[in-house]
């Protein structure tokens, strides 16, 4: 199949089952993921892989820093809404954080970083797709909180592109109809 082709037919899938995958398989994906064009070799992109009891702790995190922004949180509707945050980071063995790193470059811009993360992402879905294995992109509130970075222990002003879960697939989801370019895009050629 050729690399367009793959891409075309390249799903997000979020039934993922809880078997392990290894570092190594890991490691293979992230060394794709750096694979992309970066302005000013800034280097920015920052990976964070969250595995095991590290999911549970998370998801501890995500639920108290929700409760902290509800008007009271022991109301049985929050409770219900709290205990289904807690367990979110368990839909995947494996989440890998994606973060632009702030470039000391003046020349750089953060736009350009972010630009290059996103790619790196899509490196990662690829490239789990490449290796049977089932990819979601998830974004969300959190995603753009200071807090969240400081938590996951990234360098400050590091801003969060993707939280990619990552595992076996539970099962395979079928490849969607793709929209044309057509209506997206314009020619200039006078």
């Amino acid at each position: 199949m050729s690399v367009i082709d793959k891409i075309k037919a390249r799903v997000s899938n979020p039934l993922i089952d809880d078997s392990e995958i290894s570092t190594s398989v890991i490691s293979n994906i992230l060394n794709v993921a750096v694979c992309t064009s970066v302005h000013y070799n800034t280097d920015p992109w920052r990976f964070l892989v969250i595995q095991g009891n590290a999911r549970v702790r998370f998801g501890e995190f995500l639920a108290k820093r929700a409760a902290s922004e509800m008007a009271d949180p022991t109301d049985s509707i929050n409770v219900a809404k709290l205990a289904k945050i807690k367990t979110k980071p368990l839909r995947a063995p494996v989440i890998i954080v994606a973060g632009a790193a702030k470039s000391t470059n003046p020349k750089s811009r953060m736009v350009e970083d972010l630009a290059s993360v996103s790619a790196s992402c899509q490196n990662i879905l690829l490239a789990a797709q490449e290796l049977g294995l089932a990819a979601i992109w998830r974004t969300g509130a959190m995603t753009y909180s200071d807090d969240v970075v400081e938590y996951l222990g990234f360098e400050k002003a590091t801003q969060l592109v993707a939280f990619i879960y990552l595992g076996n697939p539970a099962k395979h989801c079928k490849t969607k109809n793709r929209k044309s370019s057509e209506e997206f895009t314009r020619w200039l050629s006078e």
